[in-house]
């Protein structure tokens, strides 16, 4: 469970982040720019990397507060009894009030004429029917999805997880516990590419996507931060120095997922692991072995990511 701080810090923040919504929904002045480009995760998938390489670029622009969460939909959360993790928000917004638009529209106010965008993990969770909404408002954006192997993404999450909310690394000793909470529905959910890949495939056509490898991440970021700014339209010699690239963002304390978890979670994401086998003509059978995993989680230690 959340301690008694941790709770009284979101509460803050909520109060907080619903009278700053009010506020911009009232202003008359809002210039009502629209991003062109949303990543939408997956979470513990470089995602912080990629924003701050992003925002260090001249002709691009992104809001101080990297996750917006704009698209949430609302929906029942079961909390993690274990770790402390909600997945709730204190704000849903609502796409047919036009001053949650103002609001939304507000955090891209100082990027004009520039590429604008956000970075929200979380949208890699919305139903087929809210990217919907998104493609209906949002007709021309493009979309960045960061696809890491996804039992060690969760093992990731969870460790972030551990020490965001209960203040204090894992105990990798207490088996039972952490397999409640790898297992919880909420934390598998991000993992679902093939749903996610579904979902938004469903809206937005082949050239508004781009599809990025955690791992492809990790060997060789400089090339991929270069088919970014080909497919945003950017320069890329524009990026920030690419020597700055060996640092790490985002942090989860290092703990070795147990052999347990592994299997269950191999189990439970080996269906999905060969349908992106298929999807994108792409040997990942490494996925399923804890050698290649240990392997990554050395090597990823050389790069910038938000793991």
């Amino acid at each position: 469970m959340a301690s008694p701080t941790q709770r009284l810090k979101k509460q803050f923040y909520g109060w907080r982040f619903r009278a700053e919504v009010r506020a911009a929904g009232r202003r008359t002045d809002v210039p009502g720019l629209m991003p062109d480009f949303l990543g939408i995760g997956t979470a513990r998938s470089a995602s912080t990397w990629l924003y701050s390489r992003l925002s260090g670029h001249p002709d691009v622009f992104l809001p101080e507060l990297k996750e917006l969460h704009f698209f949430n939909e609302r929906r029942d959360h079961r909390p993690c009894d274990v770790s402390g993790a909600t997945w709730t928000r204190p704000l849903y917004f609502d796409m047919d009030n036009p001053a949650h638009w103002r609001w939304y529209s507000s955090q891209f106010a100082p990027g004009a004429g520039k590429v604008r965008g956000e970075i929200t993990p979380d949208y890699s969770t919305l139903s087929r029917a809210r990217v919907g909404e998104v493609k209906k408002h949002l007709p021309e954006v493009k979309i960045i999805l960061l696809i890491r192997n996804p039992i060690d993404r969760a093992w990731s999450g969870l460790r972030y997880s551990w020490k965001r909310h209960l203040g204090e690394a894992l105990r990798p000793g207490d088996v039972d516990k952490l397999m409640r909470a790898a297992l919880h529905p909420e934390r598998l959910l991000r993992g679902d590419y093939p749903m996610t890949i579904s979902n938004w495939e469903a809206h937005f056509p082949a050239p508004q996507r781009l599809y990025l490898f955690y791992d492809d991440i990790v060997h060789s970021p400089s090339a991929e931060l270069g088919r970014v700014a080909a497919f945003l339209d950017v320069d890329d010699a524009a990026l920030p120095c690419r020597d700055e690239d060996a640092r790490r963002v985002n942090d989860a304390p290092s703990e070795s997922i147990p052999p347990e978890i592994r299997e269950r979670l191999r189990a439970h994401y080996e269906p999905q692991i060969a349908w992106l086998q298929t999807r994108f003509n792409r040997d990942l059978s490494g996925w399923l072995e804890p050698t290649l995993g240990n392997l990554l989680n050395t090597a990823e230690k050389t790069v910038e990511t938000s793991l």
